[in-house]
């Protein structure tokens, strides 16, 4: 680093828990911020979580009925990935059509 540059830092007045609590929405489950951007339309964030809903259903049944031809030493593990995903999906779904993202 040339010795002519002069490296700025500034202060802000707001500890890091008050920049937590202001970003925070009130009377929500969601703690991002109300006027946050993401860049993504809501339709397509909407398309996109009701895709994942079908998504993990869909691989918590197949997993359930063995599509992908584990041996049968591998059952337990199965039925246990296969009722995680779809309680998953069901988690995500409740979570789409509640509004609480």
């Amino acid at each position: 680093m040339p010795s002519d540059t002069i490296v700025k830092f500034e202060k802000t007045d707001m500890t890091q828990t008050e920049k937590n609590e202001s970003t925070r929405e009130t009377g929500s489950h969601s703690y991002r911020d109300s006027s946050a951007n993401t860049g993504a339309p809501k339709g397509m964030k909407y398309a996109f979580g009701i895709f994942m809903i079908i998504i993990y259903l869909g691989m918590g049944y197949l997993m359930m009925v063995n599509f992908f031809g584990w041996g049968d030493n591998y059952a337990w593990a199965r039925y246990s990935l296969g009722a995680l995903f779809i309680l998953y999906g069901f988690w995500r779904g409740y979570r789409q059509f509640r509004g609480i993202y």
